[in-house]
């Protein structure tokens, strides 16, 4: 358990893939889930997002790193590569001309921040000259999602933006 929990620090943000892990550590797909499933270390856990592993730390953890958090300058996204990112996590694989067709701007400098900080990368279509963009595994990572079809639907949406519609109404009576 000590070489795979290594290997997932040294990893870092990218993780390690099952099959990454299973390879360069002598041990089954089966051993493996058993020894993630069994981990237990104070203010450490691994997490699964998709197929790639991740050392991380618990939720009790997050007053103090937080506190290190604050005292570094904002790395915000901002509203157009949220725009931009959302496109692409819906719609991947997705081409630059299709992003910037959807937004109706040229979408140059967002695509080039999310690509600065992991969160899509470029993949290439066979038969196809434009690159196409698709999210990252540390997109999974940072959003906390296991899979692109936890991400909330159109449905969820509406309903949660009818709730906030219904709580402000209330705030302002």
């Amino acid at each position: 358990m000590e070489i795979i929990e290594g290997l997932l620090y040294i990893a870092g943000d990218a993780g390690l893939s099952e099959e990454q892990l299973i390879m360069h550590v002598p041990i089954t797909k089966a051993h493996l889930e058993k020894v993630v499933g069994e981990y237990s270390r104070p203010n450490l856990t691994i997490q699964r997002h998709g197929d790639r592993y991740f050392l991380q730390t618990t939720p009790e953890m997050e007053k103090y790193i937080q506190r290190i958090l604050d005292d570094r300058p904002s790395q915000k996204l901002s509203q157009a590569s949220l725009e931009v990112l959302s496109i692409i996590a819906y719609n991947q694989p997705v081409s630059r001309s299709d992003i910037e067709m959807m937004r109706g701007v040229a979408s140059d400098g967002p695509v080039s921040t999310l690509l600065g900080k992991g969160l899509i990368a470029k993949k290439s279509i066979s038969d196809e000259r434009a690159a196409h963009f698709v999210t990252t595994g540390h997109f999974l990572q940072l959003f906390g999602l296991e899979s692109l079809e936890a991400l909330p639907t159109q449905k969820d949406i509406l309903e949660q933006e009818e709730m906030d519609l219904f709580f402000e109404s209330i705030e302002e009576e």
